[in-house]
C-alpha cells in the first residue's frame, strides 16, 4: 500500500507542499513489480559498495554511513582481514536494502505471505508468556523488524511499539499508517505524550511490545559493555519490563535464504529469555537488566553480523572520535 498523496491542491485551490523524495520513492516502489525493485536495490548496493571502497568514496560525505557500518561490523567480527571484511560489508548493505524494501512493501502483502515470511525457533517460552499476558522483547537492528512485527500481530499477540520521530512529518505519518495496516500500533517516541505509560497499559493488557535496544535513541539510555567496547544503548525495554512486571526476551534475528517463499528470503527469530534484575533501586535494576539484554544481543550480532545494519556510531569510542553516521528511520523504537 503506497502512502497517501501529499502534494497537489488544498482547500480553496491553495498548493500544498510537494511530497518528500522518500514518499516519492515509496510510491514508486509500491507501483513497480517487487522482483524488479529488489533487483534494482541489490544492484544499487553493489555500486555503493564499490564506491565506498574507492579512494574517492573513502572521503565522500554521502558515504559516511557506509563507512560507519564497516566500523560497526569490525567490532562485531574483529580480525577478519581486509577482503573478508569487505565481503561482510557488502552482505550487510544488501540486508539493509532488503529491510528497506520490506518496510515499503510489507503492508501490501496478503496475510498468508506475512505468516510464511517469519520462522521462529525455540519460541515455546515466549508463546507461553503471551498466553498468560503480555511480554517485552528487546531488539537489535537486525534483519527486518517490520516483517517480524507484521508476523507477530497475526500469530502471537497484539503488537505495540514506538517509532523515532523523523524530521519529515509526512514520512513519519506514512510509516505509522503502514504499520497500522499490518496490525502494529506505533507510538511516537517524542513530540507527544510520553509513550511509557501507554506501553505499560498495553503490555499489562496482553500485548507484545518490541523495542530496539542496541543504540542510543536520544531518550533514556545507559552505558553497557557491548561488542568488546562501551556503548550507550536504549534502556526502554528493561524499564518497561521492570515497571510492568512483564516477562522480558531478547530476539536474535537473521535472514535466511528460502526459494520456496515469495521473495526468496525469510526472517528467522530466536527469542532468548532475559531474567529481570529485581534487587536494588529502580535505576540499578534497569541498568543491570539492560546489560543482560545487551549481552544476549551482542552474542546474536556476533553470530549473524551480516544481518546487523546500523549506520550510526554505536560504541562510545566511535562517537568520541566524531564518526558520522547515517540517517535514522522509524522502527520498533528505532
Amino acid at each position: 500500500m503506497a502512502p497517501a498523496p501529499v502534494g497537489g491542491a488544498g482547500r480553496g485551490g491553495r498548493a500544498r507542499r510537494r511530497p518528500s523524495p522518500v514518499l516519492l520513492l515509496w510510491r514508486t516502489v509500491a507501483a513497480l513489480p517487487e522482483p524488479l525493485v529488489r533487483a534494482v536495490a541489490a544492484s544499487a548496493v553493489d555500486v555503493t559498495w564499490v564506491l565506498a571502497l574507492s579512494p574517492v568514496g573513502r572521503r565522500a560525505g554521502s558515504l559516511a554511513g557506509v563507512r560507519q557500518l564497516a566500523r560497526n561490523l569490525d567490532h562485531a567480527r574483529p580480525g577478519l582481514g581486509p577482503w573478508r571484511a569487505r565481503v561482510l560489508l557488502r552482505a550487510a548493505l544488501r540486508v539493509h536494502a532488503r529491510a528497506w524494501v520490506d518496510a515499503f512493501v510489507v503492508d501490501g502483502w496478503p496475510q498468508e505471505r506475512r505468516r510464511r515470511a517469519v520462522r521462529l525457533v525455540d519460541d515455546a517460552e515466549l508463546r507461553a508468556a503471551l498466553a498468560e499476558g503480555g511480554a517485552v522483547v528487546a531488539l537489535s537492528h537486525s534483519a527486518s523488524w517490520d516483517v517480524m512485527g507484521a508476523y507477530a500481530a497475526l500469530e502471537l499477540a497484539p503488537v505495540t511499539s514506538v517509532a523515532e520521530r523523523l524530521a519529515d512529518d509526512d514520512v513519519f505519518e506514512a510509516f505509522l499508517r503502514a504499520r497500522a495496516a499490518v496490525g502494529v500500533e506505533a507510538l511516537p517516541l517524542t513530540g507527544g505524550a510520553p509513550p511509557l505509560p501507554q506501553l505499560v497499559r498495553r503490555v499489562r493488557a496482553g500485548s507484545l511490545v518490541p523495542l530496539l535496544v542496541d543504540r542510543d535513541l536520544g531518550g533514556a539510555a545507559v552505558e553497557v559493555a557491548f561488542l568488546g567496547g562501551r556503548a550507550r544503548v536504549a534502556s526502554g525495554a528493561a524499564a518497561l519490563a521492570d515497571l510492568a512486571g512483564a516477562p522480558l526476551f531478547a530476539l536474535e534475528a537473521w535472514y535466511e535464504r528460502d526459494r520456496s517463499v515469495v521473495g526468496g528470503w525469510v526472517v528467522r527469530g530466536r527469542p532468548h529469555r532475559v531474567e529481570r534484575v529485581v534487587t536494588g533501586g529502580r535505576a540499578e535494576r534497569v541498568a543491570a537488566t539492560t546489560q543482560a539484554c545487551a549481552d544476549v544481543l551482542a552474542a546474536a550480532v556476533a553470530r549473524h553480523p551480516e544481518d546487523w545494519h546500523v549506520l550510526q556510531p554505536v560504541l562510545l569510542a566511535d562517537r568520541d572520535a566524531g564518526a558520522p553516521g547515517g540517517g535514522a528511520r522509524t522502527g520498533a523504537g528505532a
